[in-house]
């Protein structure tokens, strides 16, 4: 590898390494007050902590994956397993689609659970259903390349199938979190539960930020692969999420 490449992968590495460790705070503390709380509360922490998990896997195999890329010197980040080519970077970032498709899944039941006694209204049905679509329209890329089969490059833009699916179906969800959370500020009296309304209100604007950036950054590449820089800020704006995330998720009551 050349310098340039050591150092944007040393760069990556110095971005990612406190991200994820905002993402496993989040994971562990809500798995711990999961272990502590009872009725609509747990459900609201499992939904919270398997969130968490599933993007540091997801996240953690991404950055992974680029690593051996830029190793390999290619797209795809091809490697030898028992005799097969796999191609990992690609299998990486399909995988890494699934799982925020995933985590604003179960964001999407936190606020059901949260704010709606478990009822769906029709606003969740359809945004699920486009979250369901989104797995479906991405599973073709994620299966083969998961076994081996052949190589399918990384091509990814903003008028991909599962693409819209997704950006709809995660706008839909963030605007209705800070909707929820703001209008339960409002109603509450109790300063304990402001104070994570609040913490909750700017998670959502954190999400909304980082949909901002992900939108520009998959619109432009195709123009210009520098525009992938938007990148940087989609995970800054996804660091105060986390922040007030884990703030949120402290300020829960250990009984409820």
């Amino acid at each position: 590898m050349d310098a340039s490449k050591i150092m944007v992968l040393g760069l990556t590495w110095a971005l990612m390494i406190p991200w994820l460790s905002l993402v496993a705070i989040a994971a562990v503390s809500a798995f711990k007050k999961w272990q502590r709380t009872k009725d609509f509360l747990k459900r609201q922490m499992f939904y919270l902590w398997l969130g968490a998990t599933i993007v540091f896997i997801g996240d953690s195999l991404h950055t992974i994956a680029d690593t051996i890329s830029a190793y390999t010197n290619s797209p795809t980040g091809p490697l030898q397993i028992l005799g097969t080519i796999f191609e990992f970077r690609t299998f990486a970032m399909a995988f890494d689609v699934m799982v925020f498709i995933s985590y604003y899944t179960l964001w999407a039941l936190f606020i059901v659970t949260r704010y709606q006694q478990n009822q769906l209204e029709s606003h969740d049905k359809i945004s699920i259903g486009l979250a369901m679509a989104a797995m479906v329209l991405t599973l073709p890329g994620v299966i083969p390349n998961a076994l081996g089969i052949y190589t399918l490059e990384y091509n990814i833009t903003l008028w991909t199938p599962h693409i819209i699916c997704f950006i709809v179906f995660g706008v839909m969800t963030v605007w209705k979190l800070i909707r929820c959370s703001r209008h339960a500020l409002k109603q509450a009296a109790d300063p304990l539960v402001q104070n994570q309304e609040r913490a909750l209100s700017i998670t959502g604007i954190g999400f909304a930020c980082s949909f901002l950036f992900f939108i520009l950054s998959l619109a432009l590449i195709p123009l210009n692969e520098k525009f992938g820089m938007f990148m940087i800020p989609k995970t800054f704006a996804y660091m105060l999420a986390f922040i007030y995330l884990i703030k949120s998720i402290k300020l829960s009551t250990p009984n409820a």
